[in-house]
């Protein structure tokens, strides 16, 4: 029998610019596949199917062919003329340079926000005990771990055997006069450190978002905020949401691996940075706390998210999970200690049981609502002694995505949108418009519903009798291009790549079917303790969207209950706070968990109510 041979696929280099990172990726691969196999962020919301035309980059002249009909949809042809196509649709047969437009992301939007009330005690998990273990003699010689044990014992401690450290025990006493500082974690010993180093303890407090990866770097000894690091999360060129990763996850070979490793490099990137610049050891970081939903909670243990996807949207697991981060290549101390905080569902994961914690939801008197709106949208009702939690398919349309020029909340990004004879804007970082994130999407459509440019059913403005009812300059902003109708929020002589950018009828209906779910789930929720929008006392808005969201503009749109302006309240990034809380306490971590059990998920698709509430919240109003 002839023995078959495996053919190694023909490998070409690629190289992206301006960032000068490159590497071989197998010929025939995309661009966007070479992107993600190299750690390059590239935008993607569709996942590289070709429908969303976020996937920009520019060719050299001599890789440029005749534009393909995706690309003649979502191009001009100046931007065509000039080499740009659609990274999920270009092979990669030679080896090519490519060309990215680079985007500086404002993370400080949510790393700065601290609202979580002071701990009544800083207790955390990791503890370290300073111990003068007893020299051996002739007279006694008992073993270096029996020695070590009682030095322990004597000050009411006690720890499992660890080869690992053991190995190398003998030394360390000896090397320091066998005065040395043990660091535990309950009966677990993570290290033994030569001398007295017990003011130096460390761990992180980490919110995995779908879009935005954020690190706390705590001292565990004072319960400050040493440091705050954040990154796009890499897995971004896989999609903008949660079900394009799964899918992605589902359909790619080794898709599981590829999106965990990507996640767990892009920490790694942040803690290194953010420990170099503090003078801070990664062996003396000894515990980390995890927050993300259900989604990136797998992808970062390396579980398979695929049966998340469909009905019945069973997750792997719930309970809290603590590993090694050795076991996952997390690059703090080796034996150090990773907690997962529980879920609740498949899609109300372990940050919405941070907010929950940050909140202090099982301590609150009266009537509460707390909305995390990001590329899905959690909430939680709190009233009549129970703690209510669903989850809707918001889509990704209040980060950016799904929008003709949506984009995350970077420099260039429109923010404040302003209209009364014509329209202005508040750009991030006091630069040429590129796109609009999610505020200025909610503050557009709330603007532009004011104006009368749009009615309450969406529909944007078409007839003479209410056109002759705007001015000349809002009129001039209102046009039909290609058969579909758009509004002009910025004219191309003031953006920065020559385009207008504009806010498109289809824009609007995706707006609408987001803000139309979000709402509908609350009223479900409601209805399950037999309360209205009038019997809530306080809503509390989590996350970097909602505290940088205009209140008015959301209840203008109908994306809130109609209540009081003023019971409305941002209350930060509440599920990165709860991950903080968790880190420092082992009593908050233990609430965590009785937070998750105690909760009463709702799953919205077997309420037939949703679907009524869903229809009558579509209207902007």
């Amino acid at each position: 029998m002839q023995e078959q041979t495996q053919h190694t696929p023909e490998m070409v280099t690629v190289n992206f610019l301006p960032i000068e990172k490159g590497g071989q990726v197998p010929a025939g691969s995309t661009v966007l596949q070479a992107a993600i196999a190299l750690g390059v962020q590239l935008q993607s919301t569709c996942g590289g199917k070709g429908t969303c035309g976020k996937c920009r980059v520019m060719l050299s002249p001599e890789d440029r062919t005749d534009p393909l009909p995706s690309e003649k949809k979502f191009l001009s042809s100046e931007q065509i003329a000039q080499g740009w196509v659609l990274a999920c649709k270009r092979n990669i047969n030679q080896d090519m340079t490519i060309y990215l437009t680079e985007q500086k992301d404002v993370f400080d939007r949510k790393t700065q926000l601290e609202k979580t009330e002071a701990l009544q005690s800083i207790e955390p998990l990791v503890r370290k005990h300073y111990l003068k273990v007893t020299a051996p003699s002739i007279h006694d010689q008992s073993s270096d771990w029996e020695r070590f044990e009682a030095a322990l014992s004597g000050i009411g401690s006690s720890v499992r055997f660890n080869l690992g450290i053991t190995a190398s025990l003998p030394r360390v006493l000896r090397e320091s006069d066998f005065l040395v500082t043990a660091v535990t974690a309950g009966d677990e010993l993570l290290a033994v450190e030569p001398g007295d180093t017990h003011e130096r303890s460390f761990g992180l407090a980490i919110d995995i978002g779908t879009t935005t990866l954020v690190i706390y770097l705590m001292d565990l000894n004072s319960g400050k905020i040493v440091a705050r690091g954040a990154l796009t999360n890499p897995q971004q060129g896989a999609g903008a949401d949660v079900l394009t990763r799964i899918a992605y996850a589902a359909d790619q070979p080794g898709g599981v691996k590829q999106l965990q490793t990507q996640v767990i490099n892009g920490l790694n990137q942040i803690i290194a940075r953010i420990s170099e610049e503090q003078g801070i050891k990664r062996s003396e970081i000894y515990h980390a706390v995890i927050v993300g939903n259900t989604t990136m909670s797998h992808l970062f243990l390396g579980i398979d998210p695929t049966f998340l996807a469909p009905a019945p949207f069973i997750p792997a697991y719930r309970h809290g999970v603590n590993v090694k981060a050795s076991e996952l290549g997390l690059q703090i101390l080796e034996d150090g200690i990773v907690n997962v905080l529980p879920i609740v569902a498949g899609y109300v994961g372990s940050d919405t049981v941070g907010v929950m914690l940050a909140a202090q939801a099982d301590r609150l008197e009266g009537v509460h609502l707390m909305v995390d709106i990001g590329t899905n949208g959690e909430m939680i009702l709190v009233g009549n002694g129970r703690i209510l939690t669903c989850s809707t398919a918001a889509g990704p349309a209040f980060e950016g995505a799904g929008i003709k020029h949506g984009m995350r909340a970077a420099d260039g990004a429109i923010e404040r949108v302003y209209i009364t004879d014509d329209v202005k804007v508040q750009i991030i970082g006091n630069s040429k418009a590129i796109g609009v994130c999610g505020s200025g999407l909610i503050d557009a459509i709330a603007q532009m519903l004011k104006a009368g440019v749009i009615s309450a059913n969406g529909r944007l403005t078409y007839k003479d009798s209410e056109l002759a009812k705007l001015s000349t300059a809002l009129q001039k902003r209102i046009r039909t291009m290609d058969e579909n109708r758009e509004f002009v929020l910025v004219w191309k002589e003031d953006t920065a790549h020559g385009e207008d950018i504009v806010i498109t009828q289809k824009d609007i209906r995706n707006l609408q079917l987001a803000k139309g779910a979000i709402l509908s789930g609350i009223n479900v929720m409601l209805d399950h303790l037999g309360l209205e929008a009038k019997d809530i006392d306080r809503i509390h808005l989590a996350g970097a969207f909602g505290n940088y969201i205009q209140k008015e503009s959301a209840l203008g749109i109908g994306l809130l209950p109609q209540v009081p302006v003023n019971i409305i309240h941002s209350i930060g990034n509440a599920a990165g706070n709860g991950a903080q809380m968790a880190l420092l306490s082992e009593v908050e971590m233990e609430r965590a968990g009785k937070l998750a059990r105690q909760s009463e998920h709702i799953e919205l698709s077997t309420e037939k109510s949703f679907q009524q509430y869903f229809v009558s919240s579509l209207n902007l109003a």
